[in-house]
């Protein structure tokens, strides 16, 4: 087999695990893929996750990677925060909530942070937009054949926020946040975000948030 057979039936995966592979193509020469990644056309992400070296700078691999090398996840927190404008700092590290244990991995595609949550805390206020939808709020670019990205709404995304960084307690915490009032005023569904803010069962929670609506003048 040829690196362009196997390419033109991997690349709609964007990233790829060892088990797609062998459903692809049965029988597969595992040294092939050992050759392709010293030759610079194959990228190990972890484990079992590859992708093409030519989809690594893809301006959502890091979100999808994210996903997919460690599951079940999605996309929050800082990550989300700045994708919806609502923070003003740069991130660096793609940040996401889990299930599983809390956990970091340095990869050759990006840097990713996973925060631990309970399951029914886990289990809504996120989308999914596909892999090469652009940078906007609007995640209505659906696909059946590319690759889904899962990620927090903005609602969802706030309170993921508040609920693993404990530390954010007074109005002058919540002011260092730097939050964008206009997101908050225009883009937040606040019967969703209450209904959301519910779900967590939390008082401590509960606290915070309205602190921080407090300091914002958010009704």
């Amino acid at each position: 087999m040829n690196f362009l057979e196997f390419q033109n039936k991997m690349e709609t995966f964007k990233v790829f695990s060892i088990s797609e592979i062998e459903k692809m193509f049965p029988g597969f020469l595992w040294l092939n893929l050992i050759n392709w990644q010293k030759k610079g056309f194959v990228i190990k992400i972890r484990r079992e996750w590859y992708c093409f070296t030519d989809q690594q700078m893809h301006g959502n691999m890091p979100w999808l990677a994210a996903n997919l090398i460690y599951q079940p996840s999605y996309i929050s927190l800082h990550t989300a925060l700045s994708f919806y404008n609502l923070i003003p700092e740069a991130v660096y590290t793609t940040t996401s909530i889990t299930t599983k244990k809390t956990n970091q991995f340095n990869t050759p595609v990006g840097n990713f942070s996973y925060n631990t949550v309970k399951s029914s805390v886990f289990g809504f206020g996120h989308t999914l937009f596909d892999f090469n939808h652009g940078y906007r709020r609007g995640l209505d670019n659906m696909s059946s054949f590319s690759r889904k990205i899962l990620f927090a709404e903005l609602e969802k995304a706030i309170l993921d926020f508040f609920y693993i960084n404990h530390q954010y307690k007074t109005e002058k915490d919540m002011e260092h946040l730097r939050f964008d009032n206009y997101v908050l005023e225009n883009d937040l569904n606040k019967p969703k975000f209450y209904n959301y803010l519910d779900r967590f069962k939390s008082k401590a929670l509960d606290n915070r948030v309205f602190k921080m609506l407090k300091v914002y003048a958010i009704n």
